[in-house]
């Protein structure tokens, strides 16, 4: 009898998540966030009251957490880096379920003060966190302020044996999107890159090139190959140094740096499996 109590616990909050996802789609992390908070707060607050005489509260907290992370557990464990926008979510929720049993657990005002810190912390997150966030994910800073300037020298060649430089850049706003062939992200992102270069492509004062970074399973040429037989006609270069990506900081594939005329680094954005982060 036990059993069925956890196993109804655990499978409501389990489809409290689910009804919730769609939210996180349509209406963006910040609003799935503060939902789910409220949600899984009174989730908490009303089985505990319910079952609290029938299990340990402990067991009850234990189901309500373990049916949320059943849908992300494996999500997360597979591509943490590329989920980390929506780690926030689901951090924010378990915050829910934990003020909800507080609210039940201290006595009055404590739990009032304890529910609305924990309110305070998701309208925070909803206002002003997840950008915030997003800075960090995209620019390695919580301002959002990335390099000042290129930290290493930018070496690469062209179709024709050309050695593409920062020489290249003088005076230029430059668009930099690192892939590799066996990135399927890359090539979902690709008809964006395209369609900046053609509404650029007759403007001298921007330069776009896709950067690849060879590996070892790539044939001669094959990079240059593979674009033209996508279709694609914006400019592409291959990375003289397999390392220069490192040096520019691209950790995740692809990744678009934008150069401003002064030879500084305005831009630099990541992209997930589903999109550009942030």
């Amino acid at each position: 009898m036990k059993i069925k109590k956890v196993v109804v616990i655990l499978l409501s909050s389990l489809i409290l998540f689910l009804i919730l996802s769609p939210i996180r789609i349509y209406l963006g992390s910040p609003a799935f966030s503060l939902i789910g908070f409220v949600l899984f707060f009174f989730l908490t607050v009303l089985f505990i009251k319910k079952y609290k005489t029938f299990l340990p509260v402990w067991v009850i907290l234990a189901a309500i957490i373990l049916g949320q992370l059943i849908p992300e557990l494996p999500m997360r464990v597979t591509a943490f880096e590329e989920t980390l926008t929506s780690l926030p979510g689901s951090l924010i929720h378990t915050l829910g379920i934990i003020c909800g049993f507080l609210y039940w657990r201290l006595k009055p005002p404590f739990n009032i003060l304890v529910a609305s810190l924990g309110c305070l912390i998701t309208a925070f997150m909803f206002f002003q966190g997840y950008e915030y966030w997003y800075h960090r994910l995209n620019y390695g800073t919580f301002t959002g302020k990335v390099q000042p300037a290129l930290p290493t020298k930018f070496e690469a060649y062209d179709a024709r044996q050309n050695l593409i430089t920062n020489s290249s850049f003088q005076n230029k706003v430059v668009l930099l999107d690192f892939w590799f062939t066996r990135c399927g992200t890359c090539f979902e992102k690709f008809p964006q890159v395209q369609a900046a270069y053609d509404r650029y492509k007759d403007d001298p004062s921007v330069a776009i090139f896709a950067v690849d970074v060879p590996i070892e399973e790539d044939t001669p040429g094959q990079a240059f190959q593979v674009i033209k037989d996508e279709g694609y006609t914006f400019p592409m270069v291959i990375a003289k140094d397999e390392h220069l990506p490192e040096k520019f900081g691209v950790k995740y594939y692809p990744t678009t740096i934008v150069i401003d005329r002064s030879g500084q680094i305005v831009l630099q954005r990541r992209c997930s499996r589903s999109g550009y982060d942030g």
